[in-house]
């Protein structure tokens, strides 16, 4: 069943998207369904980690001991978590596809794509998979224009700039897509399509803070980064799941190859 939303889009919203490129809004979930996939995270964090500890302990304490101790198996946790039911129950229940259509200004839903329903956490002092200052439409190429497509980024619990919640550049989506450096995946960190930031006036910048229940909707062009999670004992979870517009002549679909990597798994 749907947990209702408490309102949807209105006109100050889609000024604010326009004018800054996101729109931040608060305590539109409900929280049922944050709570039951934390839940589940926590399940399968205890099927690698072992403990028998309360969901608390499980989410924070256990999960940072076992990726300091196994990074591979904190690996094997989050990439489980991203092909769970859970996850994809999650995005279901929450159902945003009303704000999405208006942030769109898409009259049909048959027009609506979606891609890459994400699921992330950041440990204390982990910079390796830090998504520095860059575009989502630079690994997202569904669709051309900024306007087209979108993200939705969802907090499971409380987002600061100490546990490195996502910072924004304002406005920066008005100079559309943007040239980028690649920096291929290497062993735990992640790919990256970094943008150059030196032209650009950091006292702009913005820390979103943000708490389970708010919803940041990101315009595709939008440059943004991960803060870096300088806590000890909190870790960051969000959600994500990428819209974009099918009855564009440029739409392409993604093409999504498997791959099964060993991981050398804990115990």
């Amino acid at each position: 069943m749907h947990a209702p939303l408490t309102r949807q889009i209105c006109r100050s919203d889609l000024e604010t998207y326009a004018r800054d490129g996101y729109v931040v809004l608060r305590g539109v979930i409900d929280t049922a369904p944050i709570d039951a996939l934390m839940a589940s995270v926590a399940h399968v964090i205890r099927l690698e980690s072992g403990s028998t500890a309360n969901d608390h302990r499980v989410l924070n304490e256990a999960l940072i001991a076992l990726k300091k101790a196994n990074p591979s198996s904190s690996s094997w946790i989050y990439q489980t978590i991203q092909s769970s039911w859970a996850l994809r129950q999650f995005f279901a229940d929450i159902d945003i596809t009303g704000m999405v259509q208006t942030l769109l200004e898409m009259d049909d839903i048959n027009n609506l794509g979606s891609v890459s329903p994400a699921f992330r956490f950041d440990i204390p002092g982990d910079a390796r998979n830090i998504r520095t200052w860059h575009q989502d439409a630079s690994y997202f190429l569904e669709n051309g224009a900024g306007t087209d497509h979108l993200v939705a980024w969802i907090p499971l619990n409380t987002a600061t700039k100490d546990n490195g919640s996502v910072i924004i550049a304002p406005g920066t989506h008005n100079d559309g897509r943007l040239p980028r450096d690649y920096a291929e995946a290497n062993g735990f960190a992640s790919e990256q399509y970094t943008a150059d930031m030196d032209d650009h006036d950091t006292s702009r910048f913005i820390t979103v803070e943000a708490e389970a229940g708010d919803i940041a909707f990101i315009n595709m062009d939008l440059l943004h980064s991960s803060g870096v999670n300088v806590t000890q004992d909190s870790v960051r979870y969000t959600a994500q799941i990428r819209y974009n517009t099918i009855n564009r002549a440029d739409y392409r679909p993604v093409f999504l190859k498997p791959e099964y990597p060993e991981y050398q798994r804990n115990g």
